[in-house]
């Protein structure tokens, strides 16, 4: 048995959670996308991530050790820690996972969730690299100068600016 996974916005989480049914909504219109391989009924699992970048999120499965990352056809598709993942996006540009076994045993819902879990923090990172890179190298002509940056034991980074005295 393989899964699917919808990787829900965190603003579109949000929004479920104050009473919209997005979430389940997407959820169960999405179950029925992904056939399954042994003819039983698909499995789907809402996630909230913050994912939108493609190239971030190639570089977040590389980074969980996959073998390979091809984009095929606007999605990503990976062989990593014994899965073979497959990220699409849906007509709401929501990314989903289908996650499936190389070895052909079953996906259960804690371990696709887990993995997701983990392939967020990865993409989180990339993010945060991103961001202070653009923050570094704008900072000057923003009339700014960066005085220091620090980065703690949860790999935080802190970067303290001063506004440059035009006068």
């Amino acid at each position: 048995m393989s899964i699917s996974l919808i990787l829900i916005p965190a603003a579109l989480a949000a929004a479920a959670a104050l009473g919209a049914t997005g979430v389940a909504g997407a959820a169960r219109e999405f179950a029925g996308t992904k056939p399954e391989g042994g003819g039983g009924e698909p499995v789907a699992v809402a996630v909230q991530t913050r994912m939108k970048d493609p190239d971030l999120l190639a570089a977040a499965l590389r980074d969980l050790g996959a073998i390979s990352v091809d984009s095929r056809d606007g999605s990503l598709v990976a062989v990593v820690d014994g899965f073979e993942v497959e990220m699409t996006r849906t007509e709401d540009g929501v990314w989903a996972a289908h996650l499936e076994r190389v070895d052909g045993h079953d996906v259960s819902e804690e371990e696709a969730t887990t993995f997701i879990g983990r392939l967020d923090a990865a993409y989180a990172a990339h993010v945060q690299r991103a961001v202070a890179e653009r923050i570094r190298s704008r900072a000057d002509a923003a009339g700014f100068e960066l005085v220091s940056e620090t980065r703690d034991d949860e790999d935080t980074v802190t970067m303290v600016l001063n506004v440059k005295d035009w006068a």
